[in-house]
């Protein structure tokens, strides 16, 4: 089978049907042994589960006659498997429980009922297969499958020693729950052992799968959590690299500040310092996508940009124009003819009067430049840059564009101008 991803409709889907298969993979072994009366609520359990399953299959069957086609032109695919799967499915939608407790044979109907735990299998397959899992789920589906393995050599135990008739059905279930469980992590604490050759035997075989089933769950654990902070560990090492390059150069102090507060800012907004590479091999025209997203990222919580429609940022985006700037430098001059509107993503400008006081400092999230394009004047201030600074640029004409479309970007540039204003009269 080949990877694939799911949208989150279709995860969700793909996570219910596997409670249900979990669910049974549990439920329907412990009947089995203990020999339990249908109850009530376990008639309308079977009945929901048995409709989920019917429209999984037909969702399943659908889907494997769109990707006919595809699978024609060269995609592996045994040819036992889909006939064996559909016999799974199939099986898997019999409401078992129903059919037992209006038609009797009890006994019959449950041993016919196991066979619904081979969906289970077919789960874990199809998420096996999924190109990105949520690691919560994934550690869930670790649990449960661990919990499930238990369970079913606890009834195993229970099938070769019954219970007798002096003891209750959940503390003999939990003793035989503790005896697989010790027995298969090879605790083995000895005060729970078999007295017959077959008890030895199952028990040899138990000790055998728990030697690889434990470090395959250990190991899934480790993995899962380490991919988790992969990233971090890799900005943590950058950073600290960095530290050791500044002090072996011995760099200024203010300069360190700097350096470490840009590297902070960009792993605060980014996925990783490899972002472009990781998206390099992809075709032009996505690669232009994904960056149009990137950019969304680092002004959707810039308070200008918020309350506008998604389109609207996107449009916003496809107009950026990343720059930067050092200290001192120059970014706007008094009498220049204002062409465009800056918005601060990472660092901090002046303003100052054509005598040079200054009468603000802006920093990330503020914009700076957009009274010239509101108003059609000339640069009434000069704005330079205070430490290094990490800037987007919209021209008149993009930023014309978008506000014919999106009406509400110029009010939100208004009242953030109007509300500028109105503090620096109050101060």
């Amino acid at each position: 089978m080949i990877k694939q991803h799911l949208n989150t409709k279709e995860f969700l889907w793909v996570a219910l049907i596997f409670w249900c298969a979990s669910f049974t993979a549990i439920e329907a072994p412990f009947s089995f042994v203990f020999k339990t009366k249908i109850q009530p609520w376990q008639l309308v359990v079977d009945a929901i589960i048995s409709l989920l399953f019917v429209a999984d299959l037909i969702y399943h069957l659908r889907e494997a006659r769109r990707n006919k086609i595809k699978h024609d032109v060269g995609v592996p695919q045994k040819k036992w498997y889909f006939p064996l799967m559909l016999a799974v499915d199939l099986l898997a939608c019999i409401p078992f429980d129903l059919l037992s407790y209006y038609l009797g044979h009890q006994d019959l109907f449950i041993a016919f009922r196991l066979m619904r735990m081979i969906r289970i299998i077919k789960v874990f397959y199809l998420i096996e297969n999924i190109t990105i899992v949520p690691g919560l789920f994934k550690m869930q589906s670790i649990v449960v499958g661990f919990l499930m393995v238990v369970n079913w050599i606890a009834c195993g135990w229970i099938f070769i020693y019954p219970m007798t008739a002096d003891t209750d059905v959940t503390s003999y279930y939990i003793r035989s729950f503790y005896w697989a469980l010790t027995t298969l992590t090879t605790i083995g604490y000895g005060d729970i052992t078999p007295h017959n050759n077959i008890g030895r035997i199952f028990t040899c075989f138990i000790m055998i799968i728990g030697v690889g089933m434990y470090g395959i769950v250990i190991g899934n654990i480790s993995r899962m959590l380490a991919s988790a902070d992969r990233h971090k560990e890799q900005s943590r090492e950058k950073i600290s690299d960095l530290l050791m390059f500044m002090k072996h150069y011995r760099i200024p102090d203010g300069l360190q500040t700097a350096a470490i507060n840009h590297y902070s800012h960009l792993f605060s907004k980014r996925l990783s310092d490899n972002d472009e590479k990781i998206i390099s091999d992809l075709p032009h025209a996505i690669q232009q996508e994904m960056h149009i997203y990137m950019k969304i990222k680092l002004i959707s919580n810039i308070p200008v940009f918020q309350g506008c429609p998604h389109e609207c940022l996107k449009d916003i985006s496809t107009h950026l124009e990343q720059i930067y700037s050092s200290p001192g430098d120059m970014i706007i001059k008094i009498g220049d003819i204002g062409e465009e509107m800056f918005v601060i993503a990472h660092g901090m400008v002046d303003v100052l009067l054509e005598s040079g006081e200054r009468v603000a400092t802006l920093h990330d999230g503020q914009i700076f430049g957009e009274i010239a394009l509101l108003k059609e004047t000339t640069r009434s201030a000069n704005i330079q840059s205070q430490a290094y600074c990490d800037l987007y640029k919209l021209t008149k004409k993009s930023f014309n564009e978008i506000i014919k479309r999106y009406p509400v970007l110029q009010k939100n540039i208004e009242n953030t101008t109007n509300r500028r204003s109105s503090d620096k009269g109050k101060s």
